[in-house]
């Protein structure tokens, strides 16, 4: 099985997932929206006709209250007239309490003596229906309590008008409870079904971005390969045009030192031959001088050779060049340099890979003596994973002079640092100078053993 074809599987796969996620989703919320839908049907349908019931009830009772007061009020006037007689004048208390019976809520009202016997007023006697009734009752009083007025009222007239609200509240309750179980439900479904609509349309954008990729994919490899490639080549060219330099540097320092040199050497000694044999002292002179004047030309091309193919390096080594060259410099200047080597007498190192080493200590230290103002210097040479494909040698050079802005100098694009770096990348290597104003200055250096040159 291809990558492509476990991709467009788990795309299948999360996509199946996602509609059982659908599902799910869609039971839950209905599972949830049931019992809130039936809570608010409940709580609409009864809160009104509820607030309605209690609040006749709590008005039948005020106007109950109020209406026994007042027809005790009624009788009170009465019997302090005759304290006695006014229980016996039927026709006047029927008067008194007919008159607050027309109310529709108020069934009845009958008085009782202070025994509690029911005083006759000329109407019919309580019956089974008035004991269902709410009473209401308010003291007579003289001196004491001579009797008192008791009000029946019924309720029956609120609680079929709450009926009525009810049932308008519940038709309301179960509108807004199917519109608030409907509503979500649709919306979850509809969103479903965009989902499998946009679900063909992914599906089909991943089979052409598939494709799509897979093509770039492959335009990226060839790129890469073709970077790797000139990549490649460049460092072949590098390493050709290092050992070319290097061989025309060592072919120039050969003539100089066989032709030039020797030259020179030659003249020296006819013109010490000449002021020995010169009988004239101004001949004498000038030989001499001129005997001076091809010892210092000759010193200058004894430099050059050695700058152009140190024979040091030929003579002694990577390690022992390296030495020697530390050890006249510390002697020239006088500044302390305290090297070390590790596996440096390994063979396997091409010739232009140790005078590039070579040529990097003496830079530095050339960098050193003129900008550093240094009291010591630390370097180190190693060989690196010797052996391996990885092969390669590392210096470090340190010193704790002035220090400067790395950033400045390159900026500058000072020749000395600039001259170093190009000579490092043109091997393949590598190389990091860092350095910090009042503090010091130290370049890291690692070059492959091997360069290109086939």
């Amino acid at each position: 099985m291809t990558d492509r074809d476990r991709d467009r599987g788990q795309a299948e796969t999360d996509a199946s997932g996602l509609a059982g996620v659908g599902v799910n989703l869609e039971r839950y919320l209905a599972a949830r929206l049931g019992p809130l839908a039936f809570f608010l049907l409940v709580v609409v349908a009864i809160s009104a006709p509820l607030v309605y019931l209690g609040m006749g009830v709590k008005t039948i009772r005020t106007r109950a209250s109020s209406t026994a007061k007042l027809v005790a009020e009624l009788i009170h006037e009465e019997a302090q007239q005759r304290p006695v007689l006014w229980r016996y004048d039927a026709p006047k208390l029927l008067r008194h309490v007919s008159l607050q019976t027309q109310h529709q809520s108020i069934v009845r009202i009958d008085l009782t003596d202070e025994d509690g016997r029911l005083i006759e007023l000329g109407q019919a006697p309580p019956g089974p229906e008035d004991r269902k009734l709410l009473w209401y009752w308010e003291p007579i009083e003289l001196e004491r309590e001579v009797g008192r007025v008791w009000v029946g009222v019924t309720s029956r007239d609120v609680e079929r008008q709450a009926s009525l609200i009810f049932l308008g509240f519940a038709a309301l309750g179960a509108l807004l409870a199917g519109v608030m179980y409907a509503l979500p439900l649709k919306a979850i479904i509809e969103a479903e079904q965009r989902i499998d609509a946009s679900q063909g349309a992914l599906e089909h954008l991943n089979t052409n971005l598939e494709a799509t990729v897979a093509v770039r994919s492959s335009q990226l490899r060839e790129a890469l390969e073709e970077v790797r490639d000139k990549e490649q080549r460049l460092r072949e060219l590098s390493g050709r045009a290092v050992a070319m330099q290097e061989a025309e540097r060592r072919s120039l320092s050969r003539e100089l030192h066989d032709s030039a040199g020797q030259a020179l050497t030659a003249i020296r000694i006819n013109l010490q031959l000449l002021a020995e044999l010169a009988g004239n002292a101004s001949a004498k002179t000038m030989a001499t001088r001129t005997m001076q004047l091809a010892d210092s030309t000759l010193e200058e091309i004894r430099r050059v050779v050695d700058r152009l193919a140190p024979a040091v390096l030929d003579d002694l080594g990577l390690q022992g060049a390296v030495e020697r060259h530390c050890d006249d410099f510390s002697e020239r200047t006088g500044v302390e340099i305290d090297y070390a080597f590790e596996d440096l007498d390994r063979p396997g190192v091409d010739t232009g890979v140790e005078t590039a080493a070579y040529r990097i200590v003496q830079e530095s230290l050339t960098n050193i003596a003129r900008h550093a103002k240094a009291d010591c210097v630390e370097i180190y040479l190693r060989r690196l994973d010797a052996g391996s494909i990885h092969d390669r040698i590392a210096i470090e050079i340190a010193d704790d002079g002035e220090g400067f802005d790395v950033e400045k100098v390159r900026a500058k694009g000072r020749r000395g640092l600039e001259g170093m770096r190009e000579r490092v990348e043109l091997l393949g290597g590598t190389i990091e100078i860092s350095a910090t104003p009042g503090v010091g200055a130290s370049i890291h250096v690692e070059l492959p053993v091997k360069t290109e040159t086939a």
